[in-house]
């Protein structure tokens, strides 16, 4: 059984997909992104882990000094997509939206991007996930990490997030829901490469608080967010990180 965790950072923007959930907030001036508050907590670890973050490409630009700076300590930057919209059901569509995506992050951290995630951990319907694997190969993709497991007729590397009896225990947003120790415990009795994801904004960005809940889907995106660092923190502390291109 392995040992190794791959702790992951979907880097986007909160007010743009509360915007995209109907939920539109003003964004406040100079509001903090998150990014930093994780490097912080990074450089203060022991045994210099490293993650992977997965950045949304029309956001890159905004995080820019961020994300040069958790590249110059060695992270890994992904593809999150070159949106947060829904993936393209056309194969055609897909690949191009694929491969723009992959090609905006190498643009911003001039270096090779080699994984790819979902912005909802999404398949489409139309194409099925046999040819989804095959269309992320194309795009130039070599590993891809979200839900599903096709297994040994994938062309590119299966990196799928921690599920324990079917409950996505990986999703920091399902952890600050949960007792650390549970998350802990399971985790270690789980199969690797343990791979978790959690935001770019639960590391200190700039959020509204919960006086501002008044949706179900407000208080889903606010409630308890900020147990999510604390979780993380554990973790790294009990088992480390290691990049998603690295694992094995």
């Amino acid at each position: 059984m392995s040992s190794e965790v791959c702790l992951t950072i979907d880097v986007e923007d909160w007010y743009d997909g509360m915007e995209v959930l109907g939920e539109p907030f003003p964004r406040p001036a100079g509001a903090r992104s998150g990014l930093s508050g994780l490097t912080e907590l990074l450089d203060r670890a022991a045994g210099a882990p490293k993650v992977t973050l997965f950045v949304v490409g029309n956001y890159a630009a905004s995080v820019s000094a961020e994300l040069a700076a958790l590249v110059s300590r060695g992270h890994e930057v992904a593809s999150h997509g070159p949106d947060h919209g829904r993936l393209p059901e056309d194969a055609k569509g897909l690949v191009a939206w694929l491969r723009q995506g992959r090609m905006m992050m190498e643009d911003a951290v001039q270096a090779p991007v080699r994984g790819f995630r979902s912005p909802r951990f999404d398949v489409p319907g139309p194409v099925g996930l046999a040819r989804y694997r095959d269309l992320v190969a194309e795009a130039g993709f070599e590993y891809v990490s979200d839900t599903q497991l096709l297994g040994g007729g994938s062309p590119v590397r299966e990196l799928p997030v921690l599920s324990v009896h079917g409950f996505p225990m990986g999703g920091g947003s399902y952890q600050r829901l949960l007792p650390a120790s549970v998350v802990v415990g399971a985790i270690g009795s789980a199969g690797g490469p343990k791979v978790l994801y959690y935001h770019s904004y639960d590391f200190g960005a700039t959020l509204p608080g919960t006086r501002s809940i008044r949706s179900l889907a407000v208080a889903k995106q606010l409630v308890a967010r900020g147990r999510v660092a604390q979780v993380f923190s554990k973790i790294l502390s009990r088992y480390g990180s290691k990049a998603c291109a690295n694992a094995e």
